[in-house]
C-alpha cells in the first residue's frame, strides 16, 4: 500500500510539475503577446503620425502645383508680355506720357 501511496505521490508531482512547467511557458508566450503588441501598437501611431504629415506635405505641393499653373498660364498672356516689357525694358506706347521725379 505504501508504494501505491508513493507512486501516486510521485506522479501528483509531476503531473504538477508538468502542469507548472505549462503554465510557465503559457505566461511567457503571454507576456511576449503583450510586449509585441505594445511596440505594435506604439508603430501604428508613429505611422498614423508620418501619415498625417505626408497628407500635409501633398496638400501643400498640390496648392504649389496649382499656384505654378497660373503662373504659367499668366505668362503666356498679353498683360504679362506689356508689363515685362514696361518693368524691364522701359518700353511704352507712342502716345504715353512719362512723368519722372525729380533727382
Amino acid at each position: 500500500m505504501k508504494n501505491r501511496k508513493a507512486k501516486a505521490s510521485r506522479a501528483a508531482r509531476k503531473h504538477r510539475s508538468a502542469l507548472y512547467l505549462v503554465m510557465l511557458v503559457v505566461g511567457i508566450f503571454l507576456g511576449t503577446l503583450a510586449v509585441q503588441g505594445i511596440q505594435l501598437h506604439k508603430n501604428c501611431k508613429e505611422l498614423e503620425m508620418e501619415l498625417g504629415q505626408l497628407e500635409e506635405k501633398k496638400k501643400n505641393l498640390e496648392q504649389e502645383k496649382e499656384k505654378i499653373k497660373e503662373e504659367e498660364a499668366y505668362t503666356k498672356t498679353d498683360e504679362y508680355i506689356e508689363e515685362m516689357a514696361r518693368e524691364k525694358f522701359g518700353l511704352v506706347y507712342d502716345d504715353e506720357i512719362i512723368f519722372k521725379p525729380e533727382e
